[in-house]
């Protein structure tokens, strides 16, 4: 089971992110630009008024572990490649193939294709084996049935004539 986070925490483990307005943004820019989602679900918070309180629910954006350490590494590389450009390093899949050379997007696209090479001969296989144990499961059956024939018609060779027609 995956662990979540608050925004809190990762304000808490990520070194160099200081404000939870930051992460909003970084985390908007990251749903919108990158086609990334995170993790939403309803978080209880309590109300206070001076006649009562009540306790409600808030809709609130959850990170994995992952996720936070992709954000130490935004941390790191900002300086280096920018915000947006970091942000999409390290979340947007197609920006990593978008900014690859053609030799290198080639390479990455033999793997890609060898991958599921070797899912689909797995499958393949695994088909190939469950339609062996189903043949020796006909065979079995068939031998039964032939079997049962057999003997049903050794009975009624056998049978002792109460029904016969009279001639």
């Amino acid at each position: 089971m995956t662990d979540y986070f608050t925004a809190h925490d990762v304000l808490e483990k990520v070194k160099g992110l200081n404000s939870l307005s930051t992460l909003n943004k970084w985390s908007n820019f990251i749903q919108k630009e990158c086609d990334y989602q995170f993790h939403y679900d309803y978080v209880r918070f309590a109300s206070h008024t001076r006649t009562k309180r009540t306790i409600n629910h808030r809709k609130t954006r959850l990170f994995t572990m992952e996720e936070i350490q992709k954000f130490q590494n935004v941390v790191e590389l900002i300086p280096i490649l920018g915000r947006d450009t970091s942000l999409r390093k390290q979340f947007d899949s197609q920006y990593r193939l978008e900014i690859m050379k053609h030799s290198e997007l080639l390479t990455e696209i033999i793997k890609q294709v060898e991958a599921r090479l070797k899912t689909g001969e797995k499958s393949f296989q695994a088909l190939t084996q469950h339609y062996q144990q189903l043949e020796k499961q006909y065979q079995v059956l068939e031998q039964r049935f032939i079997q049962l024939e057999e003997t049903l018609s050794t009975q009624e060779q056998a049978s002792s004539g109460w029904f016969r027609r009279k001639r």
